[in-house]
């Protein structure tokens, strides 16, 4: 078998990277293999994790068709507010002020990827393996060999691809059998994740609030059956987390409305909890000839800002870009040389993201009283200086970075 592109990976990067081509070339053969089978038998819940997407990422989906249909799944982040527990200072930003709906959105993951399934097959371009597994790849002159195995059947089957993309996460097997080694920071630290019943409405505010642990949000959600829903992204640190995961509903929720306060009104429920270790992680290599390393499987972010899902989607967007040039100027999509020009601009937004990210991390950790009270004249500061706010606004909604957008003749979506 032969395919012009695999996707090793078909979960939200890799879906994303097999919509941003197939919407605008319908003549690529594109292959993309999943280890899970997706299922859309399966009905909304209070749990669905969610992702924030930024006004940026969302302009990325609108160029690839996407929008549309995400729009009626989707709360808009309308107002941010970023504090410390016990400090005087505060900033507010408010999306009326940059004449957007909202300066991001957050979305449910089930919603999202269900979408992005339901795009997909309306391209006959695109051919989804699912379950399957690609158990091993060999570079050869002029492509890889791939073997890829049915999950079901036990069949192998080889195929011919001209380049290949790995979008399968930052514990990838494949990574290891291809020597792709990484860079890890840890912070001994992990990141608790729920959704909150609220006893009030949102109204589209996402609260950053920083304590001696770690950084506590609440990012808006479409309610569930009449319920207001914020999820919670709680940095703990790692000898904590335990202790904070075997609580009883009534004393976690008890716990974090003392660390939150009563912003969002009094927390009625908690939700289902998981946590994960906090790091960054970066890969060594983002190319070689014949393979790109898209998502988690080349860069993992701490999630004090929410950028790691829009980092990745700006490295879909950049490396469509790159191959819908090649074609379009008659050169080979494997080529070494080209796919640099991809790794180098990933880069540079990755470096800039994780530069920011952890900056951030750190000087919340100090607290000793003068970086206290300078951490509090800052965050006045930007509430007050409409210059810093406007960029930091800009930052915030990943409009500071220039992502390439595609229109070519096949473009029919």
């Amino acid at each position: 078998m032969t395919a012009d592109i695999l996707i090793v990976g078909g979960g939200l990067v890799g879906a994303s990277f097999a919509l941003a081509l197939a919407s605008h070339n319908q003549e690529l053969n594109i292959c993309m293999v999943e280890s899970i089978e997706a299922s859309s038998e399966s009905q909304p819940s209070f749990d669905d994790r969610s992702t924030v997407l930024s006004k940026s990422s969302a302009n990325i989906f609108a160029d690839m068709g996407l929008w549309p249909h995400l729009a009626n799944l989707v709360a808009p982040i309308q107002h941010i507010h970023t504090s410390e527990r016990k400090q005087f200072g505060m900033s507010r930003l408010h999306a009326d002020d940059y004449d957007v709906e909202g300066m991001g959105y957050v979305v449910d993951n089930k919603g999202l990827g269900t979408q992005l399934y339901a795009q997909l097959k309306t391209f006959s371009n695109v051919q989804v393996l699912s379950p399957a597994k690609v158990v091993g790849l060999q570079p050869r002159e002029s492509d890889y060999q791939a073997d890829i195995l049915d999950l079901e059947t036990g069949i192998k089957t080889d195929y011919q691809v001209k380049l290949v993309v790995m979008c399968d996460g930052g514990r990838s097997d494949l990574a290891k059998q291809l020597g792709l080694s990484y860079q890890v920071k840890t912070y001994q630290q992990a990141a608790l994740i729920a959704n909150i019943e609220l006893q009030q409405p949102h109204q589209g505010w996402a609260y950053e609030r920083f304590a001696r642990q770690g950084p506590v949000a609440m990012l808006p959600l479409p309610s569930f059956q009449g319920r207001a829903r914020s999820a919670l992204v709680w940095t703990t640190a790692m000898p904590s987390i335990d202790e904070r995961m075997a609580l009883s509903d009534a004393d976690f929720l008890s716990e974090l409305q003392a660390e939150f306060g009563h912003r969002l009104g009094r927390f009625k429920t908690v939700g289902e909890r998981a946590y994960y270790p906090l790091k960054i992680q970066k890969a060594n290599e983002l190319v070689r000839s014949r393979l790109a390393v898209l998502g988690n499987a080349a860069y993992t972010l701490h999630p004090v800002a929410g950028q790691g899902f829009n980092l990745a989607l700006r490295g879909v967007a950049l490396l469509a870009h790159n191959v819908l040039s090649s074609i379009a100027k008659g050169e080979d999509i494997g080529v070494l040389s080209n796919l640099h020009q991809f790794a180098d601009e990933q880069e540079k937004d990755a470096q800039r993201i994780q530069t920011a990210s952890h900056g951030l991390v750190s000087v919340f950790a100090y607290q000793n009283l003068p970086v206290r009270l300078s951490r509090n004249l800052a965050n006045l500061a930007l509430d007050h200086c409409p210059l810093v706010k406007g960029s930091f606004a800009r930052a915030a909604m990943g409009l500071d970075v220039h992502k390439p957008t595609h229109r070519t003749k096949n473009a029919t979506h």
